[in-house]
């Protein structure tokens, strides 16, 4: 599954690519961003990518300029509630202070709370000292929770209706940052390890 908008590819996280993803994860300039800082294994890398290539969580490796810089998530999804978790970590420094995150995250939430239409809620934990991740996460309209001013690694919240009061401008914006225009684009083939509402939207 791919989800592609202002020159942003999103794709699901394969085999293929867990070492990847395993590697940049343990860089110490990564994981010293990072709640859990220990070196992953090959094994553990394993176990946790069949722990997660399932309906109830999605990983992506973000796509831009044809290089893999980062990955993206949404993650424990609660369809009763309308909830899940996102995250998100880029390896390439070049990204690290710049649009790029924000469109990411943009393009993930589009998604989730506009295409499906099945979200209400998103949150997502930062460390109080990743002082850029603060700042592009409260460009998208996530607001800090209550009572964890004080806590390392924080939670912020954001709500389908305030992302919604503010995503026209943060669409217009990114298209006119990037000079891309279109819809969202998702391809893809219908999986078991997809919910059926993003089934019912691939065409095979």
């Amino acid at each position: 599954m791919i989800i592609e908008r202002y020159g942003i590819k999103l794709i699901r996280l394969n085999k293929e690519d867990i070492e990847l993803v395993r590697q940049k994860r343990n860089d110490p300039e990564i994981s010293k961003r990072m709640y859990h800082r220990e070196i992953i294994t090959p094994i553990q890398q394993k176990k946790w990518f069949e722990s997660v290539n399932n309906k109830l969580n999605y990983y992506f490796i973000i796509c831009f300029q044809d290089k893999k810089i980062g990955l993206i998530n949404a993650k424990e999804v609660n369809l009763v509630e309308g909830v899940g978790e996102g995250g998100i970590f880029l390896w390439d420094k070049d990204y690290w202070n710049n649009y790029v995150p924000t469109l990411a995250s943009l393009v993930l939430l589009e998604f989730c709370f506009l295409s499906l239409n099945i979200f209400d809620l998103s949150f997502i934990r930062i460390r109080k000292d990743n002082l850029n991740a603060v700042s592009y996460n409260k460009a998208l309209g996530y607001i800090l929770i209550p009572g964890q001013e004080n806590n390392d690694n924080q939670i912020y919240v954001l709500t389908k209706r305030k992302f919604i009061m503010h995503a026209a401008k943060l669409m217009k914006g990114a298209e006119i940052l990037t000079g891309v225009k279109g819809q969202l684009k998702l391809s893809g083939q219908k999986s078991n390890i997809n919910i059926e509402e993003i089934n019912s939207l691939l065409s095979n």
